[in-house]
């Protein structure tokens, strides 16, 4: 009896610790919720106007989601050639990483494109511009999985990625680490790893896409090249500004690598 009461005076102490151990680890947010990067974009080496691609959190169906936004707009001058509208939306499962609703509004020239994308893992089925496809194992759409590919340490692989997208069809995009470079933008110079996704479906901006990432934990795409039917499309990076919290949102250029210039640079 007097274990029996000496225990319940010490349950309300040990309750609390008890639940500290039982709570698991914390996750993490990826690094690039709240950033806003901005490209300078030219295309047959006009400058051309001007790219963005921002992550944030955000809702989709009273659920959370990540946000991820591409924006392509040609400037006037180039617009009276080759006009450039092209809109990327993608929502992503924060718990998961696999992707929700993809929508994608684009003018090129005189074609205009828009799709809508909706991910049903429950019945395992994926619609895409209003007709259900088996989704197989796919889990990812063409922009989502930039920001994946932003998750993996690229500098320990040894062989290319496979990854499953849904683009028209269901593709699977194959990510080759080619080479380790030091690249300048108008933020600064940058030590990078260079990446090629590839794959025989859509691509996320024309074809042959190219990304820069740098090499670093954050893997933050400094340049990318793409071939659009009118020529070269290169974006490369101007600023990060960021966009988590509109009221204190403040823009800044990231941090440059400290390597020498080259002679000429």
């Amino acid at each position: 009896m007097r274990r029996l009461r000496r225990f319940l005076l010490i349950l309300p102490i040990l309750l609390p610790a008890l639940a500290g151990f039982s709570s698991g680890p914390k996750t993490e947010s990826p690094v690039f919720l709240g950033e806003k990067l901005v490209f300078a974009m030219t295309i047959l080496g006009i400058a051309g106007g001007e790219l963005t691609l921002s992550a944030q959190n955000a809702e989709l169906g009273g659920k959370p989601a990540y946000k991820f936004e591409l924006s392509a707009l040609s400037n006037d001058f180039l617009s009276k050639f080759f006009l450039v509208r092209e809109y990327l939306i993608s929502w992503v499962d924060p718990a998961t990483f696999r992707s929700i609703r993809f929508e994608k509004h684009a003018v090129e020239g005189r074609r205009v494109r828009d799709e809508e994308t909706e991910f049903d893992y429950e019945n395992e089925t994926v619609r895409i511009d209003g007709v259900s496809r088996p989704l197989m194992d796919a889990t990812l759409d063409t922009l989502s999985s930039v920001y994946y590919l932003r998750t993996v340490d690229l500098s320990s692989l040894e062989k290319p990625i496979e990854l499953r997208v849904v683009s028209r069809e269901i593709d699977t995009l194959r990510i080759d680490v080619q080479a380790k470079e030091r690249i300048l933008t108008p933020a600064g110079p940058f030590q990078t790893i260079r990446v090629e996704p590839k794959s025989d479906g859509t691509h996320l901006l024309g074809k042959n896409l190219v990304l820069w990432l740098t090499d670093d934990e954050r893997r933050v795409p400094v340049q990318l090249k793409s071939k659009l039917k009118v020529g070269t499309l290169v974006g490369k990076l101007k600023s990060i500004e960021h966009v988590s919290s509109p009221a204190s949102a403040e823009s800044r250029s990231p941090t440059p690598t400290r390597t020498v210039s080259a002679p000429g640079c």
